[in-house]
């Protein structure tokens, strides 16, 4: 019978980054695909909260993470419903860093990334976007042509640098 190597203990850098809806977690895997290597030494969980306010995206998030030690917490937040003070001082209570998709929501933060117009509301940003993607906004896939690495390499938009920092393979302290 042929001996088994030892496996090595790693020590690995856990990560949580929560998306408000479908559509952040799947531009947050596409995001990781490009960022991401496996053998970096850490391990990076996305997850998605099903919208609602800002207090329950938080509060799922808190409830998501609460038995699992997961190194630093993330939530993609949109920034068109302001975030009270004790929803803010709850994650931070929890360690739990939000990042928000500026203007408005991540279709907004998306289209200034294109360098393109940008509406008032929400919905006029998901409806600019979405159908520029190349299937549903729900699918990692759909944001490889619009999105690609050098697209998402030359933004100076903070919150995508971040992402990229994030989920690429600088060590996160």
């Amino acid at each position: 019978m042929a001996k088994r190597k030892p496996t090595r203990s790693v020590n690995k850098t856990t990560l949580l980054v929560m998306g408000e809806g479908e559509h952040d977690k799947a531009f947050l895997s596409h995001m990781k695909s490009i960022y991401h290597e496996r053998r970096s030494g850490s391990k990076i969980t996305l997850d998605f909260s099903s919208g609602g306010s800002p207090h329950d995206i938080i509060k799922d998030t808190v409830k998501k993470s609460l038995h699992v030690g997961y190194d630093k917490k993330f939530i993609l937040m949109d920034s068109d419903v302001p975030v009270n003070q004790q929803d803010i001082k709850a994650a931070k209570d929890s360690g739990i860093i939000i990042l928000y998709s500026e203007p408005l929501c991540l279709e907004g933060m998306l289209l200034s990334v294109l360098g393109q117009n940008i509406p008032h509301t929400a919905q006029k940003c998901k409806s600019a976007l979405h159908p520029q993607l190349s299937d549903s906004p729900a699918l990692s896939k759909s944001y490889e042509t619009l999105f690609s690495k050098p697209v998402l390499d030359e933004t100076n938009h903070a919150t995508v640098v971040t992402l990229r920092l994030l989920l690429g393979n600088k060590q996160r302290k």
